[in-house]
Formats: C-alpha cells, sequence, structure tokens
C-alpha cells in the first residue's frame, strides 16, 4: 500500500500521468524527469506485488468460493498492473535515450498505452472483487467494512473506462483513496492475531 502512494507522490511532477488525453505530454514531462519516473515505476510495482500478496492470502480466509474469486481476481489484475508499470522505466531509460523523430513518438505513445490499458484493467478487476468480497464480509459480520468494500468496488469500476475517458481517470481521485482504506482496515481486521474472517468479523 505505502509504494502505490509512493508511486503518486513521486510524480508530482508529472501531474497528466495516467490520462489518456495527455499520454503526449506525459510522455515528455516523464522524460524531464526520468529520476523520478523510475522511483515511479518501482514503488508501483513494489506496491501492486504487494497488493496482490495481500489479495491472494485474503483469498484464503474470506467466505465462500464467490468472495474466493473476487479476492484472485484482485490478485491477478495487480500483478497484471504491475507489470505495466514498467513501461514508464523503459521508456525513459531505454527508449527516449536511443531514438528520435516521429517513430519516437509513436513508440512512447504505445508504452504508456500499455500502462493506462494494464491499470485499467486493475482497477476492473478490483471493482469486481471488491463487489465480490463486500458482501461476504457484510454477511460474516463485519458490515462497515463489507459496506466499504462494495463502496470502493462501484467507485473502481468506472476508472476501468480511463483509456477512453478523461473524467474516468480523474475518478481515481476518490476510488483509490477508498480501496486503500479497505485494504489497511481489512488487512487489521483479518489478520490480526491470525483470526480467520468469521473471527475478525465479531465486535
Amino acid at each position: 500500500m505505502a509504494g502505490n502512494v509512493a508511486g503518486v507522490a513521486f510524480l508530482a511532477d508529472v501531474p497528466v500521468a495516467y490520462r489518456p488525453d495527455e499520454i503526449d505530454r506525459w510522455a515528455r514531462l516523464s522524460a524531464a524527469h526520468p529520476d523520478a519516473t523510475v522511483a515511479s515505476a518501482v514503488s508501483f510495482v513494489v506496491g501492486l506485488l504487494a497488493l496482490a500478496g495481500w489479495a491472494a492470502a485474503l483469498a484464503r480466509r474470506v467466505p465462500g468460493p464467490l468472495a474466493a474469486t473476487g479476492a484472485r481476481a484482485a490478485a491477478l489484475g495487480a500483478v497484471l498492473n504491475a507489470a505495466g508499470c514498467v513501461a514508464p522505466l523503459v521508456l525513459v531509460r531505454h527508449l527516449l535515450p536511443g531514438c528520435g523523430g516521429e517513430g519516437c513518438a509513436a513508440a512512447a505513445r504505445a508504452l504508456l498505452g500499455l500502462t493506462l490499458s494494464l491499470d485499467a484493467l486493475f482497477n476492473l478487476l478490483l471493482g469486481l472483487g471488491l463487489l465480490a468480497l463486500g458482501p461476504a464480509l457484510w454477511r460474516e459480520g463485519a458490515r462497515a467494512l463489507g459496506g466499504l468494500g462494495v463502496v470502493a468496488g462501484l467507485a473502481s469500476l468506472p476508472v476501468s473506462l480511463q483509456p477512453f475517458s478523461a473524467d474516468a481517470a480523474r475518478l481515481l481521485a476518490v476510488a483509490g483513496p477508498l480501496w486503500l482504506v479497505f485494504v489497511a482496515w481489512s488487512s487489521v481486521r483479518l489478520w490480526s492475531g491470525g483470526r480467520s474472517a468469521r473471527g475478525a468479523a465479531a465486535p
């Protein structure tokens, strides 16, 4: 989770990152701030792989096959997104230093478009996963946590349209904090003292 927050923080000088209508400017600003771009990419990869581990562990603890499938979907999305986050690093460390002309711009757009698309897929799978997890936790008695999962899932689904809509990309400012709180809260509740999801649901 900290890795994802750090990844965003490192992009302070690249405010148009992950906006479909600003991909060319995203590439230019990344080139102007290569160290921050690399630090952000590494942070996102670490954070997303940690998130995948969280989701995979959660799949073994939550009640019901649907909730477990939802957690596994979130884990898959996180791994795919981690792979996509390598693309900006490749852009500033390998592509841009050795190319020029129109072909370079097209390749930059392709790399960043891949990053954006895999991030969108992550938000789709995460949203669906949270919508499966939330009701299961609610039924087990963890109603506030389950309700937050549903709200975070509903907020994440529209973000999956970000390759096509700048407005969808901006919704990440709402969805991101919601699912980060869900991850932190569920980690405390479900792993505190090694308890199961059923035990964690008890008041």
